[in-house]
């Protein structure tokens, strides 16, 4: 067997348990027997104990009281720390992974993007005029065929202009895309597993993910779609999106609604009793002060704040 052949790693420690006994000083005559048969039984038994002549040079010149257990105790344990720090680095180096994985680097990489409490307008190459919502990212993509923004999360509003090249101007959501057939509307993309389509001039086509017919929503309406299916459209009762001046209007809202626009502009989250959520609520609320927007829901409806931190607030009645 050539000498640069690899051994077997199990033969090698064969090897070197035989090399510790063999020079344990205590060595009866049956294991000598034992050793020479498992050395003669494979050529590459005979060439594991030819290549563990460093190992044997260096274990006749350890001291007379070295104690062939210790030498075992302290491989035992010092496998064992091995094995607990690569254990330790593994699960640090999975915590790592799982960490880039999950962390929302899409968001923090976007063209466009939003603080809470934040509305930003935006200028596009074409003329065009994008404003973003609270909490809102998008992507903005202009080829010499192709007007495209990607709505990666919240909500915007889109005017579009008249572009010389006639390229068609789209909005990506992850349930599919809109067309403007040369408009004004806001798209929604939250938590809800849908997107939401208001039409504040001329009209929209909507094509879901994964529908081959699409539809057309016109000026006035409103709609909502995922990845296969597109409500009936709705008549919208305003006829402009308030959120752009920092204004919430309410008609005849439930209680849970008003609460849950206007914790989109405001960290923290709320706990609301059960018997209250669907009060009707009217009114006018400012998305810039949302601590006084709520002091006045309370004084109009009588009910009650109980903040237990900056970040959590319980709504109950009086």
């Amino acid at each position: 067997m050539p000498a640069s052949e690899k051994i077997a790693e199990h033969i090698l420690d064969q090897a070197a348990d035989w090399l510790v006994t063999l020079h344990s000083g205590e060595v009866t005559d049956e294991q000598r027997r034992q050793f020479e048969q498992w050395k003669n039984a494979k050529p590459e038994h005979a060439l594991a104990i030819q290549q563990a002549g460093q190992l044997t040079a260096g274990i006749s010149a350890l001291p007379p009281n070295f104690q062939p257990s210790a030498f075992a105790d302290s491989k035992r344990k010092f496998n064992s720390l091995l094995q607990k720090n690569l254990l330790f680095s593994l699960c640090g180096l999975l915590a790592a992974g799982l960490a880039v994985y999950c962390l929302p680097w899409h968001k923090w990489q976007a063209d466009y993007q939003t603080g809470i409490g934040e509305v930003r307008s935006y200028a596009l190459q074409d003329g065009s005029k994008l404003i973003l919502a609270s909490g809102s990212y998008a992507n903005v993509r202009f080829t010499e065929s192709l007007r495209e923004v990607e709505l990666i999360e919240g909500e915007v509003y889109i005017e579009t202009a008249k572009d010389q090249r006639k390229r068609p101007f789209f909005v990506e959501t992850q349930y599919g895309s809109l067309e403007a057939l040369g408009t004004q509307f806001t798209v929604l993309q939250d938590d809800e597993s849908r997107a939401k389509v208001n039409v504040y001039q001329h009209a929209v086509a909507i094509h879901p993910r994964h529908q081959a017919q699409s539809q057309i929503i016109h000026q006035g309406h409103r709609a909502v779609f995922d990845s296969s299916r597109i409500s009936k459209p709705i008549a919208l009762t305003n006829q402009r999106p308030y959120w752009t001046q920092h204004l919430l209007v309410a008609e005849n809202w439930p209680l849970k609604k008003v609460l849950h626009e206007l914790y989109r502009y405001q960290k923290g989250t709320y706990m609301l009793d059960k018997d209250l959520q669907d009060i009707p609520v009217s009114g006018v609320f400012s998305l810039s002060d949302i601590p006084q927007s709520l002091e006045a829901l309370t004084f109009s409806h009588q009910l009650q704040l109980s903040y237990y931190s900056p970040y959590l607030l319980q709504v109950h009645k009086k």
